[in-house]
């Protein structure tokens, strides 16, 4: 491999068994990093991990990095199992398509197009061509070949992995993020600019959005530094009841996926991850969130911003009558969490700053960390 294996942060032990059948609420106070892959050591010291994605099946964890790589981690066994040089084009946003050994991402270098990667012979399948600027979202279909790329020349473009050329293209004002929910049958972009989420049929992304969510008046309540931007994630549960956008600094929106209307603001941050998600205009190195859903739809697990701890909201407690909602729970870490993401199969959760950490319950094992 070209440019090394990630080294493990601690002599490696054997990797706890995952859990598949445990119901996430008798688990999820028990979450302990277990093992963590730390850059190579002839690395900069400014690589950073970009972003992290799950295939279908839970088995492979593929993250990109600002050191131009594309990792691939073999979950059940606990290791890094390949690293896919992309010193030309960049990567970042890296998706597993349905199947594992084949990864969307888009470049960060010589243009704005998306790749899609052959694991096995690590080759390119097929170009995407269409965005004038940098891909700031890129999300595939839960419910077949296609996906949904957004970017900073206010676009947001339909595609089939079959075919190079994009589908149907809308034209918005900043749809920086988008999202599938789990039908596959409506498509959430979020424009930050004007503080709206719309939601489109899936079907026909070309008619006018069904519903638009207004979030303007609930920026100014708890948000109001950063109104009009810092959104950073967007995402459905997976029970399709509930919608999370994400942001940089102060907390997050809990919203009804149905009405729109705000169910919880979740605080208990501690300041920004350092994090330019999902535009970068200060040169701070990008992410893609650092908050997320549990597979089961109950729970998002977050980053702390400045410290070293991931936060779970159990989104079934009611809000103080502020609306603001605290967390249940605190899993310790030694660093920051910036981007994270909950295995959709197995009862794991992986993190990463500059190494990737992952997490297990605990078992009344030592921690690989410690």
């Amino acid at each position: 491999m070209a440019d090394g294996q990630p080294q493990p942060a601690a002599p490696p032990q054997p990797q706890q068994p995952l859990l598949q059948c445990q119901k996430v609420s008798d688990i999820i106070r028990s979450y302990r990093p277990t093992k963590a892959f730390r850059p190579p050591k002839d690395a900069a010291n400014s690589n950073y991990v970009t972003s992290l994605d799950f295939d279908d099946q839970g088995d492979y964890l593929v993250a990109s990095g600002d050191d131009d790589t594309i990792q691939v981690f073999d979950i059940k066994e606990g290791k890094s199992t390949k690293s896919v040089p992309s010193k030309k084009y960049g990567a970042h946003l890296a998706r597993f398509t349905h199947h594992s050994r084949q990864v969307l991402h888009a470049s960060t270098k010589v243009d704005d197009s998306l790749r899609l990667l052959d694991l096995h012979n690590e080759g390119y399948i097929r170009y995407f061509s269409g965005h004038d600027d940098k891909v700031t979202s890129l999300t595939v279909s839960p419910g077949g070949d296609s996906f949904v790329s957004c970017a900073k020349d206010n676009t947001v473009a339909v595609w089939d992995l079959g075919s190079r050329n994009a589908q149907g293209r809308l034209k918005l004002a900043t749809p920086y993020l988008a999202a599938f929910d789990p039908s596959a049958s409506v498509i959430a972009i979020a424009s930050q600019s004007t503080s709206s989420v719309l939601l489109y049929d899936f079907r026909n992304y070309d008619k006018s959005p069904f519903s638009t969510f207004d979030l303007a008046p609930h920026e100014e309540r708890f948000t109001p530094s950063t109104r009009g931007r810092a959104w950073t994630r967007l995402e459905f549960s997976n029970d399709g009841k509930n919608l999370l956008v994400g942001t940089d600094f102060h907390g997050h929106f809990l919203l009804d996926a149905f009405e729109g209307t705000v169910r919880a603001f979740l605080v208990g941050k501690a300041g920004s991850p350092g994090r330019a998600a999902p535009v970068s205009t200060t040169g701070k190195p990008l992410g893609q969130g650092d908050a997320c859903f549990s597979p089961d739809g109950r729970y998002v697990i977050g980053g702390s911003g400045d410290h070293s701890d991931m936060l779970v909201w159990d989104t079934q407690q009611a809000p103080e009558a502020n609306g603001v909602l605290k967390p249940m729970t605190t899993l310790s870490h030694r660093g920051r969490t910036a981007i994270l993401e909950y295995n959709p199969r197995y009862n794991m959760i992986a993190s990463a700053d500059k190494e990737i950490v992952f997490w297990l319950p605990e078992d009344g094992s030592r921690s690989s960390e410690k």
